[in-house]
């Protein structure tokens, strides 16, 4: 699929058919997201992969994956019904063993997030490539979802979401046609991209 039409395409999507994910292909979309842009070279990212069930209900819950369920077109338990959970986390040590601690004196945002922002994009953009899909979950309860993942308690690994991938499921549908055609209409008339300097 062109690149272009693939942006365009994709979309967080809320439920997953009961259909593993072959572990080449896994494997080759983890590697992708692996492949992006780093502060210096850091690689100040991590993925953790979960698949085991009692883990994902509890990424699940940490996600708030009920308050999803009103939503039309959402399939109940997403997050714990999708065959994998990618949690991208910013690894801040490995920044600052390149460019001192503590970082926050030493970098102009957080760049160890920013990373786990980049990495993340790919490995979404890469499970649609191959014919699966993704939802990207922000709002998370952080310390519930270090606890699950047993990251170390200092805070020196920071959970930045949680992204179930799998295939999706048939019911699946996070808007209808009149919602969309909205959304299309909003994009369209949002100023995001100013040439030369800033302009109202």
């Amino acid at each position: 699929m062109e690149f272009d039409l693939l942006l365009r395409k994709r979309r967080n999507v809320y439920g997953f058919q009961d259909k593993a994910v072959p572990d080449a292909i896994l494997h080759k979309i983890l590697e992708n997201a692996r492949h992006v842009p780093s502060a210096g070279f850091t690689q100040d990212f991590d993925l953790v992969v979960v698949r085991d069930p009692a883990i994902k209900r509890k990424l699940a819950e940490a996600g708030r994956e009920q308050e999803y369920a009103g939503y039309s077109g959402i399939v109940r338990g997403f997050i714990e019904k999708a065959p994998v959970v990618v949690v991208p986390c910013g690894n801040k040590p490995r920044f600052e063993s390149k460019y001192g601690s503590p970082a926050e004196k030493n970098s102009r945002i957080p760049w160890w997030l920013t990373d786990s922002a980049f990495s993340s994009i790919i490995l979404i953009l890469s499970a649609f490539q191959e014919g699966m899909a993704a939802s990207f979950i922000g709002a998370i309860e952080e310390k519930m979802v270090a606890e699950s993942l047993n990251l170390p308690a200092d805070g020196s690994i920071i959970p930045l979401a949680i992204i179930p991938i799998g295939y999706k499921h048939k019911e699946e549908r996070r808007f209808d046609p009149e919602m969309r055609k909205k959304l299309k209409t909003l994009r369209q008339s949002t100023n995001q991209i100013h040439w030369e300097r800033w302009s109202e």
